[in-house]
């Protein structure tokens, strides 16, 4: 009963007003306290110390993309900290165990703080104690109501997280900072973007966790990169542009001129065509789900830029040799992702399946 009416609660105070609609997105940051959970102390330095990071991390991967006039979306205070949203629950730890809580914490913040801002990034971090105790579920995702969410447990293991340290590093691996930072990027509605070999980058931040890479791919390779997908998804939201997110209905999309071919002599393969929307395509996307991958985090996706006249071409460079299905979905210039018009996201996505015999691969 508590869990719904925070969450009508929520939906009631995120509809928001006029003057919302004109606040720009930005992530609002919660450390979220069960009511028989002390204040940690010190918490406001290592959350400025993981903000830092998630800045500097972010800020290379653009720069490594070619993405120009990027704005961070973490909110800082007049001193220069992070903003923290201090908010206390109504139930003790032991009855948060799912990510329903950012419900009653989305809404307990917006309410004690009389904000009125629409649609925002919620990260939530959930602090239930010092280790070993740890709230373990961490999750995030698109909300059309509220903006984005995502929910990480606040660890308090002593260390300092170092912005030139690489993400596999022994404590940042250790805390987790990783699976935080992962999953407000599914927050910006990033799925899951593996790591691709001729990137020579590591593991990639929306791909698999640090286990599951040293086991398929390195034992010592401890390098995270923002992938080149992920960058051109998140350089059209409106957080990264500092404008409010006034997204509304989504574009209608018509497809034509539609091509896939397979080129067996460099190993490629290249989807081809033309987007007409009553908004501008700024970037097709193409995810391999090849039959291959270790699992869905390994999923190799790849991007080209629209041409004006709604043309795009692009070539998925490390395909495997077995069948799989290629998912086709467009960013476009005011954030909105889809590839058939009715769902958002690579749900909305065009699937177009492939096999691989006697050496070719074929399109079916």
């Amino acid at each position: 009963m508590h869990q719904c009416f925070a969450f009508m609660t929520l939906l009631t105070l995120c509809v928001g007003s006029a003057a919302a609609a004109q606040e720009p997105c930005q992530v609002r940051l919660i450390l979220f306290l069960p009511s028989d959970v002390k204040e940690p102390a010190g918490y406001q330095e290592r959350i400025d110390q993981i903000v830092a990071y998630s800045e500097s991390f972010l800020t290379e991967g653009f720069t490594r993309w070619g993405h120009d006039n990027i704005v961070m979306p973490f909110r800082h205070t007049a001193d220069g900290h992070a903003e923290v949203l201090k908010v206390r629950g109504k139930k003790d730890a032991s009855q948060y165990s799912d990510a329903s809580v950012r419900n009653e914490a989305i809404a307990s913040a917006i309410e004690q703080n009389g904000l009125d801002v629409g649609r925002q990034i919620w990260w939530v971090m959930v602090y239930v104690g010092d280790p070993p105790k740890k709230f373990r579920v961490f999750r995030g995702a698109f909300d059309p109501k509220i903006g984005g969410w995502s929910v990480c447990n606040y660890n308090t293991l002593a260390g300092n997280i170092r912005p030139s340290a690489p993400l596999g590093e022994e404590f940042l691996a250790t805390i987790n900072l990783k699976a935080v930072i992962h999953e407000l990027g599914h927050g910006f509605q990033l799925p899951h973007i593996g790591p691709r070999r001729t990137d020579n980058g590591g593991n990639s931040l929306m791909g698999p966790t640090h286990a599951s890479f040293r086991k398929v791919a390195s034992k010592r390779d401890n390098r995270v990169y923002l992938s080149e997908a992920a960058a051109a998804l998140m350089s059209t939201h409106p957080a990264f542009r500092g404008v409010a997110d006034a997204r509304k209905q989504l574009p209608k999309v018509q497809l034509s001129e539609m091509k896939y071919a397979a080129n067996s002599q460099d190993k490629t393969l290249s989807v081809s065509g033309r987007v007409k929307s009553g908004r501008k395509a700024v970037y097709a996307v193409v995810a391999d789900e090849s039959d291959a991958r270790p699992g869905e985090y390994w999923t190799k996706t790849y991007v080209d830029k629209v041409d004006d006249d709604g043309r795009f071409d692009v070539t998925i460079t490390e395909p495997s040799p077995t069948k799989g299905t290629l998912k086709i979905w467009f960013a476009f210039a005011n954030g909105a992702l889809t590839g058939n018009g009715k769902q958002s996201g690579k749900r909305g996505a065009v699937a177009k399946a492939y096999s691989f015999t006697n050496g070719r691969w074929n399109f079916r």
